[in-house]
């Protein structure tokens, strides 16, 4: 039985970015570090409300929030956000889906499953194009919902406060059914206090709703075991958004004409991908898996022939 020695320079992408989503991981959590050190980071909240990932408001662990949240959020108050949407534009030309790979809590606590020695799994190539249409469907759901609740507070306030009261959890935590991170950060840990008070099951069941997302995203997180990263393919509605966008940002990742050998002699590339991106479908210039890629940059690691690049502008 040959053992694999471990070349520190062949991962050195891997550690660089274990090492940053660590520490960001702890950055937007940052409570963990007021309640072990005992200090006051309260100036990390304003920065934290500014970045791009899919981070709950109600997470006790942080004071801030992603900025997506509080886009939607604005208009169920009856706030057309016009400045926040800039913001996040420029944010995604600027550093196209780098946040959602190296720095976004969710995408970690995915890649730590991930981590867990198993045979990865890949699905059928239709049935992969299917499922990632899910999120785009979330995303219009609640442009359809939330955009005409917004302009209703500037034409017919009554008729506005009418329209939010109706919409229920929508009209007040617009994202928390389709946020992973709003189950593992806040309905979790509520529903472990709540079954600890009550000594009894009882809790689990008394919505039959938010019993049934429960149990699809327990389902989803241990299915990112075999399947990774299946969160931000499929459901992430910060990923549909950032994927709209991707093609038109300033970053990408290039293929070599000369050195990619394609995928008949070669073909690596696409199989370290945790995302399931055929990126020798693309074109040499750049490619973005059409906006799915997060620049994890595993290809580029992996791939012998060097044939991978880092493309600014």
């Amino acid at each position: 039985m040959k053992i694999k020695r471990f070349k520190i320079r062949n991962h050195l992408i891997t550690i660089y970015r274990r090492i940053i989503q660590i520490l960001s991981f702890i950055l937007i959590n940052y409570v963990i570090l007021e309640i072990i050190f005992s200090i006051n980071l309260i100036a990390l909240d304003g920065f934290l409300k500014v970045l791009p990932i899919l981070n709950s408001p109600r997470n006790q662990l942080s004071n801030g929030t992603g900025i997506l949240e509080i886009i939607f959020f604005s208009l169920t108050r009856g706030i057309i956000p016009i400045f926040l949407v800039g913001i996040l534009i420029v944010i995604i030309l600027l550093t196209n889906r780098f946040f959602c790979g190296w720095i976004c809590p969710i995408g970690t606590i995915q890649d730590v499953c991930a981590a867990i020695p198993t045979n990865k799994r890949t699905l059928k190539i239709s049935t992969h194009k299917s499922l990632l249409k899910i999120k785009y469907v979330i995303v219009i759901f609640l442009v359809i919902i939330l955009v005409p609740l917004g302009i209703t507070a500037l034409v017919n306030y009554p008729f506005f406060l009418q329209y939010r009261d109706n919409l229920g959890d929508l009209g007040s935590r617009p994202l928390a059914f389709f946020s992973l991170s709003e189950y593992i950060f806040v309905f979790f840990p509520n529903l472990i206090e709540q079954i600890i008070q009550t000594s009894s099951l009882a809790p689990i069941f008394s919505n039959l709703l938010v019993f049934f997302i429960s149990i699809f995203y327990l389902i989803l997180i241990i299915l990112s075991v075999w399947y990774p990263r299946i969160y931000c393919r499929y459901f992430c509605p910060f990923a549909a958004v950032a994927s709209v966008m991707s093609e038109y940002s300033f970053l990408k990742l290039s293929r070599s004409p000369v050195r990619c050998v394609g995928r008949v002699d070669c073909g690596i590339c696409e199989k370290v991908c945790p995302k399931q991106i055929r990126m020798l479908d693309e074109p040499f210039e750049f490619f973005t898996g059409k906006g799915e890629c997060n620049l994890c940059l595993r290809c580029k690691e992996k791939c012998p022939y060097k044939a991978i690049d880092i493309k600014v502008g």
